[in-house]
């Protein structure tokens, strides 16, 4: 079998990382990275590497993308920046295949108030929490009081956020003070709240005390391939540093559910909170992320799927191994320059 090319954007972050984690040593795998940083740790796990525009700089950055490509002789192309996902018109004039989710509602994926309307659209209810979409403060105001007056904690969400940002626990001066003791950075008060200014779309809906769930997936033309559920049990800014992937029925059902009414074909994550109601879709992230190096554990290589599915053609198996607790470590790297 030809080796594949594959270029992985953004290679000094945690996605790209990852992803060069899971491919690095395959035999029919070649790696080129691009980073708009010369040196980056993640220049270590490539067999080739380049410097390239920001993504805000759109034509030079796709100028870049299609010179690489045609050099490289690229097969398979995997943005790691979930700003690139503003892209995704772009992409479809390249001649290769790129690892982002095949869906005729893609841009609904990217605005959690267009994701619940379109779930709900699509019979879809049971996994939407409740929520209330505003656009000013005096509106919040409003919906505190007429649907959360009684309610502790409320969160509040930028409809296009991602990684926590924008994102709220909105509550009152008591629980703010407690909060604040704990170190609980994204909680504030109501009226401080009142006071900040916003100029984006936000949702507001209950705080949900359960457990928080990931479930990576993987569809081929319509039918989904794995769902590998996972517990994010240590995190920090962000980032997963210690997680156990799971056997979980009920919740992997939910993410066909949702991700074969959803997607067509490629890898996405969904996000859940367990509530007496049953699993709420929190989010939905129609990418690759930081924390599917997870499922790498449970026997189940997720961008490698994506060359099987995309550029060899091959009927998709998986067979995941439960139960597998990943612990990150920091380690140094030294380069002479």
């Amino acid at each position: 079998m030809k080796a594949s090319t594959v270029l992985i954007t953004g290679i000094g972050g945690p996605t790209a990382q990852g992803i060069l984690y899971s491919l690095q040593g395959l035999d029919d795998v070649r790696i080129i990275g691009a980073d708009r940083r010369e040196m980056t740790t993640g220049n270590q796990f490539c067999d080739k590497t380049y410097q390239i525009s920001r993504y805000t700089a759109t034509d030079h950055y796709m100028k870049d993308l299609e010179e690489i490509i045609e050099k490289e002789e690229v097969d398979v192309l995997f943005p790691s920046l979930h700003e690139e996902l503003n892209l995704a018109e772009q992409f479809e004039s390249l001649s290769i295949p790129v690892a982002i989710p095949d869906s005729e509602y893609f841009n609904d994926l990217l605005d959690k108030e267009a994701l619940y309307k379109r779930m709900a659209s699509l019979q879809l209810h049971e996994y939407i929490p409740f929520y209330k979409g505003f656009d000013s403060n005096q509106e919040f105001s409003a919906i505190m009081n007429k649907h959360f007056l009684s309610t502790k904690r409320v969160i509040v969400k930028e409809v296009t956020g991602y990684g926590a940002m924008g994102l709220r626990i909105v509550t009152d001066r008591e629980g703010f003070m407690q909060a604040l003791k704990k170190g609980e950075a994204k909680v504030v008060s109501y009226d401080d709240y009142l006071e900040m200014n916003f100029s984006t779309r936000r949702i507001a809906m209950p705080y949900f005390s359960g457990a928080e769930y990931s479930v990576d997936v993987y569809i081929a033309d319509g039918k989904t391939v794995v769902e590998i559920p996972r517990e994010r049990t240590g995190v920090s800014n962000g980032i997963v540093l210690e997680g156990k992937v799971l056997y979980m029925p009920e919740l992997m059902k939910a993410a066909k559910d949702i991700g074969e009414k959803l997607v067509d074909n490629g890898f996405f994550n969904l996000q859940f909170m367990e509530t007496d109601d049953g699993f709420k879709l929190t989010d939905l992230n129609p990418r690759f992320c930081g924390s599917q190096v997870m499922s790498l554990g449970a026997n189940v290589n997720f961008p490698y799927l994506f060359i099987q599915h995309q550029v060899y053609g091959e009927t998709l198996n998986a067979a995941p191994v439960w139960n597998v607790k990943m612990m990150r470590y920091r380690m140094p790297m030294f380069v002479k320059e």
